[in-house]
């Protein structure tokens, strides 16, 4: 049976930049180029750097057609004059046609002197993007408040997208509110949200992180109407560190009021041991179904659980 693979649920929709959006600060591009560079995607970062390689290439290919003679062996000045400029950039030197001239072999080493320093640049960038640590984190596409043995819980499920294991895993759990009060001033409030379990030695499938809500919880008797009309979104941030690399690994996730599933549960996972090897399929990775128990008794403050699940 072929089973529908899970992918990592990716967090476009989902980030911080979605849900306030700044204005009345300046950014120029200039003065913060580097994390700019690192962070666009890898096909802007392809097409600025051929748009930056043409445009280096008709430059200096304008001063080698403005002479007449300044190409050795030319046979169509323009064409020649750019072609020359692309050869003198790579450092290629066929040796068809070369430089004439004190004037043209001046604009060659010009051009020379800048290509090493493009050529520096664009690789120490390109190192830069490729060693740069990506976690392949997957979050459940709804965070669940659910009854445990009567005690009212939010659970998140999160699962390891890689073969590897990781290590040190540290979870945590806020709950951020951005609103105006009674007098106008924008108020932007985070407060944390203890878990049973805040800690995994070692991930390498699967982790449910759990939240008790009781007297002294944020999201006691909240309500999502409440949740919306406050703009609070819960965020999810996991650190840890990748056993292949040795890198410190991060990643977050944010759940607004309509992805948090009000009384309702995750569908369990089929595992399966064979051989000494245990099989776990994540097709219901992100199923939620209803609770039975509509009406949770709320525990009092030192009432705990252990409903976490580390595979």
């Amino acid at each position: 049976m072929k089973h529908k693979k899970i992918r990592p649920h990716l967090l476009t929709n989902n980030t911080i930049d979605e849900k306030i959006t700044v204005v009345g600060l300046s950014y120029k591009f200039l003065h913060d180029c580097y994390h700019a560079a690192l962070t666009i995607s890898w096909r802007r970062f392809i097409v600025f750097y051929i748009l930056i390689f043409l445009f280096t290439n008709v430059v200096f290919a304008f001063f080698y057609a403005i002479f007449p003679h300044a190409i050795n062996n030319s046979t169509n000045r323009i064409l020649d004059a750019f072609f020359l400029s692309i050869q003198t950039m790579s450092t290629v030197g066929y040796g068809s046609i070369s430089p004439n001239g004190n004037f043209s072999n001046f604009i060659s080493s010009v051009e020379i002197t800048f290509s090493m320093i493009l050529n520096a640049v664009s690789t120490g960038l390109i190192f830069a993007r490729f060693a740069k640590p990506i976690s392949k984190i997957i979050f459940a596409e709804h965070a669940v408040i659910s009854s445990h043995n009567g005690v009212s819980s939010l659970d998140i499920r999160v699962a390891n997208g890689r073969k590897t294991v990781m290590l040190n895993v540290s979870v945590e759990v806020s709950l951020c509110s951005f609103h105006k009060d009674e007098q106008g001033r924008v108020c932007t409030r985070v407060e944390n949200l203890p878990l049973t379990q805040d800690r995994i030695p070692v991930l390498k499938v699967l982790f449910e992180a759990n939240h008790i809500i009781n007297e002294t919880s944020p999201l006691y008797h909240k309500t999502k109407e409440g949740l919306k009309k406050t703009n609070t979104v819960i965020s999810v941030n996991i650190t840890g560190i990748d056993e292949a690399t040795g890198q410190s690994m991060y990643c977050y996730n944010i759940y607004d009021p309509e992805q948090v599933a009000m009384y309702s549960s995750f569908k369990e996972l089929d595992c399966n041991q064979n051989d000494n090897r245990i099989f776990v399929n994540m097709t219901n990775f992100n199923e939620i179904q209803p609770d039975r128990s509509h009406q949770p008794i709320e525990p009092s403050v030192n009432t705990t659980i252990d409903t976490s699940t580390n595979k």
